[in-house]
Formats: C-alpha cells, structure tokens, sequence
C-alpha cells in the first residue's frame, strides 16, 4: 500500500503540468487561427473585432502564464525538447506556403497563412533557445545576439547607400533584405540578448543579496519604462498623436520582446489584422441608381468628391486592385441628392485618384492627339469602370435629364499626392516647390481640354459648375498634432492656392459658360474645420488615417494601401462643403432654370502651348517623372537626419536596457518539480 499511494499525487500533479503547459499554448494558437481565418476573408468590421477579441483573450492566458511559471519548462523540465519539434514544424510549414506562394499556386491568404506560421516557429525556437538551462548557454546568447544584431546594421547602412540608385530588380531586392533584417534578424538578436542581460542582472542581484540594495538597477529600469509612459501620455495631451502612438509602439514592442512571452508576436499579428481590415460597405441607395430623372445631379472627379476620407464607401467601389473609386455615403454630393428637393437623383461618376485623362472624352482626345501632331492626350479607364467619366456620362444621356453637373478636377495632375508623401516625409518640402508649380500650365491646358470635352457631351443649357479645393490648412503660427513645419504648412496653403486658380484658369479658358464655386475654398475654413484651427481630431480634414481596401488579402495587407485617406476631407469636412454648396445654390436661384444656350468650344487645346515641366506628373510623358525625383530626395533627406537617427536608437537602446532591468525583478526560472519516487530513482 506505501508503494502505491504516493504515485497517485504525482499522477494530479503530472495531469496538472501537461494542462498547464499545453493548455494556454494552444488557446494561443487556436485564436491565432480564428484571427488570421477571419482576417483572410475579409469579414466585416465588427466580425474582425471578435476575432481580436478572442485572441487578445487567449493571449493574455498564455502571456500570463509565461510569466507565472517563469522561463519555460515542460512537462518533466524538458521543454526545450518539445518546443524545438513544435517550432521546426511550423517553421517548415510556413516556408512550404511562402514557396507554394512563389511558385504560383494560387490562394489569395496564402501569404498571410505563411508569414504568421513562420512568425511562431521562429517564436518557438527563441523561447526554446531562452528557455534553456544557464549552464547550457554560457555567453553563446551574447555572441549570438551580437552576430544578429549586427547583420542588421550592415544590411540597413548598405541599404541606405545603394537604394538611392537602385532600379528594377535591385531596389526590390534590396527592401527584401532590409525588410527581412529589420523584421526578422533584429527581433532574433534582441531576443537572446534580452535573456542574456536578464540572467547576468539576476546574478549580480543575487550574489549582492536583498540586503545591499542588489536590487536597484532593476528599480531604475521601472523608473524608466514610467518616463516612457508619461512621454507618451503628454505627446497625446498635446495632440501629437502620430509621435504618441510611435512612442507607445515602441515601449510595448521592446517590453514585449523581453518579456520572452510571445506577446510581440501577439501584437504583430493583431496589428496587421486590424489594420488590414477594410471599412464596412454600403448598399447603393435608390437615389444613385441607374433609373431615370428630371432633376439629375452628376457628380464628376476624383477623391474631394468622391468622398475619400470617410469611414464606409459604397459596395464594389473599395475593392483592391479592381475598383478603387472609394464612393462614400458620406460624399457631400450624395447628402444633395437625397435631401435637397431640388434633385431627386445622383448620377456619382467621380473616382479615386481621377485625372484629366481617366474623364475626358475618349474622342476628344484622339481629335486633340490628331490636331497638335503628337500624343499629348491619352485616355485611361479606372479599374473596371465601364469608360472614361464622360463616355459614362453620354452613354446614359439618354435615360435622364441633367439638371446640374458638379466636377471637382486637377489635384491629380498637380500632383497631389506625391506632395503630401514629400512633406509628410524628412526635409522641407518647400524645396521641390519648383517640380510642383511649373507643372500647372499643362494642368491647366488638359483641364481646359476637359472642361470643353464636358460641354460637348451635354446638353447646351445644363449648367456646369466647376469645384475648387477647400484650404486644408490655417495660416498659424504654431499647429499642434500635424508633423509639418510653418514652411511647408505655408507652402502647402500657397500650392493648393496656385491650384484653385488654374481650375478657375482652365474654366473661363474653354469658354463653355461653366461658373466656378469660389466659395467652396474657404468652406472649411468658415466651419473651423481646418487643420491648426484648434485640436486635429475635431478637423474637417484627415491628416495622417490607417484605413485598408476591401478585396483579395494580398491587397488589403499591402501597407501601400493604408494611407490612402490621409489629407482628404472626413465626414465632418463634406458636411461643411455641402452647408457651402447649398448656400451658395440658395444665391444663384436661376442657374437650376432653363437658360438659354451658351457658347461651346471646340475640344482643342489652348492656343499657346505650355512649357515643359522639370518633370512630368504622368509615367509615359518623356521625361522623368516627379515621384521618382521626389522618392530620391525623401532619401537624401532622411539619410542627412542621421544624428537625429541616432539618438532615436539610442532612445529606444536606453529603453530596451531599461526593461531588461525591470524584468531582471522577476523570479527566474524554476527547478522541475519531481515526485518522491523520481528523486529515490535518481539517488
């Protein structure tokens, strides 16, 4: 009976380690399945969100026991053992889908599946290879910390020297590599490094004994990571939310590496989940449907009239890679069409990222082509829309009646968006100014050419009207939470000036009697809506927004995708631009009666050709484009900040040591509990 009884406890106690070790492991892996199912397929928003929260719960289970237990030990102390068979599995399996990925098998989530089974066999293995006992290491996690570390920075300098002249294969290559380093290597080296300042910390604080303060580096670590956190939280106070979320990112990403609990890699793939996740989609209301009407508005141009910028778009226009027009129930000319009774439809033909080419008339721009002799007017189709803006318009003219046309057009072809990269960038980019500006007259020559092409497809007494771009930015002396100097915020305001005039310009050129709605300039303005009119977060416009595309997974977790409702007008923005619109339409009662015909002109450019810019907004013109000169000088820029660079790392190096400290508090690694009748065995 005495030979038997006592295994009984040590059987609970062996069914209590094994639920122990494995339980919360596959509660975490199990929510990172669910979260990367549900993220591949592209589920609605508030689906995506329990996802997260079902794994954010699983993962709190597992980090929570990591730190319980200590650094790692399974079932009998073997854990090493059993995590290096975990991990190598699912290192191979993830490998296996990258390559079947490559290889060109298809599976839209195979990249995503790949990279997240690769991300927790490498996990494993540095868990495994932290788990092990100190007599096994010695100082190889130093040496091996500082080979990986140091890889990174040799990849990262021969990067910054070489991309600048890189093209085609060699620049991809080389942000393959820096990507891989930065993302991957330097994790791996901090990690071993990590555990090799947290056991030598421990060392010392046990030889130095409780008595003589042994302690202390680690109290200074907590005092530091407490700076870390009120930084982050006067940053937010003062509106610089960008720098505050960086800052956090940063302190919880360096704790979460030391902690040696995976939760780095929980709040990597939670990070990129919930920034893949697209905005909801709407239902096309009856009012923009294909059906007839007498009081029609028709809604022509790009992303300010849209509606880019918002929260939801309407179903099929966010579509990555397929349709990306981003028309939004929120865009001020659908808020016209369904609650003012001066219309009772909208025909909305404006588009993301339109340019004078994706709207005139395909016809009139082989005509044009035909008259100056050389390729100066091109068409092009967005996505899978059916035609160019106007070829939508004459297609459908005969199914209703034109009662207004609104067109907002130019910013594309003055290259909007690449200024916004250059002065959200390094550098003031002020100094490009002469790239922007002596691109406006042929701006203004392909608007003209537009304008009369719009003219030409309507009837002569539909009235036209021609929007401006609303003023961004106020001309403050000091502007909170917006990264941009009092250079560039002033440059900007004069830019998108010089921009409104050239539509101005451009409508009076084509002597097509199109009035031009001046007003809508200043309508942020006149609702304070403004940025550096008070905090950002109320402001009409967006000024740094993280919004993904709805579509295939290796669209919506395309980082290039994310930004794309920076710098446009928000939900609180297109309803001040309607209050303008609305009151500048309750002035000009006249212009929604008959009118009598106005002139039309030919669809022929202006008679004095514009000079040739220093370089062109357009890919196919002849000489170089603007983005790539632009890119080219964001590095430059970013490079000659290298001392800035550097006391950001050694930020991040003092935090880093700062948690090691911290963690060095925490109780190590406990011996393996063995049961009376393994320790008579091993005597």
């Amino acid at each position: 009976m005495n030979g038997v009884e006592p295994t009984a406890p040590a059987e609970r106690r062996g069914r209590r380690s094994m639920v122990l070790w494995w339980g919360p492991r596959v509660m975490f892996v199990g929510g990172a399945v669910v979260l990367v199912v549900e993220s591949s397929r592209g589920v609605p928003l508030w689906e995506l969100r329990l996802a997260l929260y079902v794994f954010g719960a699983c993962s709190a289970v597992f980090i929570v026991r990591q730190l319980w237990v200590g650094h790692q030990q399974g079932p009998g102390g073997d854990a090493p053992r059993w995590l290096v068979r975990a991990a190598a599995f699912l290192t191979a399996a993830g490998v296996l889908v990258l390559v079947a990925h490559l290889a060109g098998f298809k599976g839209d989530a195979l990249p995503l599946v790949g990279s997240v089974l690769l991300l927790l066999g490498l996990g494993w293995f540095v868990e495994a290879w932290r788990g092990a006992k100190p007599g096994q290491q010695r100082n190889a996690l130093l040496w091996w910390g500082v080979a990986l570390c140091a890889l990174t920075a040799v990849t990262a300098i021969a990067a910054g020297l070489l991309l600048p002249k890189a093209k085609g294969g060699l620049f991809l290559s080389l942000l393959i590599a820096l990507g891989l380093a930065l993302l991957v290597v330097l994790p791996l080296g901090l990690n071993v490094l990590s555990e090799w300042g947290v056991r030598r910390l421990r060392q010392r604080n046990s030889a130095a004994g409780d008595d003589t303060g042994g302690g202390i580096v680690g109290y200074l670590g907590i005092a530091g990571i407490v700076l870390a956190v009120l930084t982050v939280a006067y940053l937010g106070y003062l509106d610089w939310v960008l720098a505050a979320v960086l800052v956090a990112v940063a302190l919880v990403l360096v704790l979460a590496i030391v902690s040696n609990t995976h939760a780095d890699i929980a709040l990597i793939l939670a990070t990129l989940c919930l920034l893949a996740a697209a905005p909801p989609e709407h239902a096309t209301p009856q009012a923009l449907l294909p059906a007839g009407g007498q009081r029609v508005l028709v809604a022509i141009g790009d992303s300010y009239m849209s509606g880019e910028g918002a929260s939801s778009y309407f179903e099929g226009t966010d579509d990555g890679g397929r349709n990306e027009c981003r028309r939004s129930p929120s865009a001020y000319a659908v808020a016209l069409a369904t609650g003012d009774r001066r219309f009772d439809r909208l025909l909305f033909l404006a588009c993301s990222g339109a340019r004078t080419y994706n709207v005139i008339a395909k016809a009139d721009a082989r005509f044009l082509q035909a008259q100056e002799g050389r390729p100066g007017h091109r068409t092009e189709v967005q996505g899978d829309e059916p035609g160019t803006q106007i070829d939508q318009l004459t297609s459908q003219a005969s199914s209703f009646r034109p009662a207004l046309v609104i067109v907002a057009l130019g910013g594309n072809d003055a290259g909007f968006a690449i200024l916004g990269e250059a002065c959200i960038a390094p550098g003031d980019c002020e100094d490009k100014e002469a790239a922007f500006t002596s691109n406006l007259p042929k701006v203004r020559g392909a608007l003209t050419a537009t304008f009369r092409s719009l003219r030409k497809a309507l009837p002569a007494d539909v009235p036209i009207v021609a929007v401006p771009y609303p003023q961004p930015l106020a001309p403050a002396g000091r502007c909170t939470g917006v990264a941009l100097t009092k250079t560039e915020r002033d440059f900007i305001h004069r830019f998108v000036e010089q921009v409104d005039k050239t539509v101005s310009d451009a409508a009076t050129e084509a002597n097509a009697g199109i009035e031009y709605l001046a007003e809508m300039k200043d309508s942020l303005k006149d609702h304070q809506l403004q940025l550096c009119q008070g905090r950002k977060s109320k402001a009409g416009i967006n000024f740094v927004d993280i919004a993904s595309v709805n579509g295939f997974a290796s669209q919506r977790f395309s980082p290039a995708k994310w930004i794309h409702n920076s710098l446009h007008p928000n939900e609180r923005g297109h309803e001040a631009m309607r209050d303008t619109f609305t009151t500048w339409l309750n002035n000009h009662p006249g212009l929604l009666e008959h009118r009598a015909p106005t002139p039309q002109g030919q669809a022929t450019s202006q008679a004095v050709p514009a000079p040739e810019p220093e370089c062109s907004m357009t890919r196919n013109a002849g000489n170089p484009h603007c983005q790539d000169r632009i890119r080219a000088w964001e590095l430059e820029q970013t490079r000659g900040r290298w001392p800035w660079l550097l006391l950001a790392l050694l930020a991040l190096a003092v935090l880093w040591v700062a948690s090691i400290a911290a963690f060095s508090l925490l109780p190590g690694r406990k011996p393996p509990h063995r049961d009376p009748a393994s320790r008579a065995r091993a005597r």
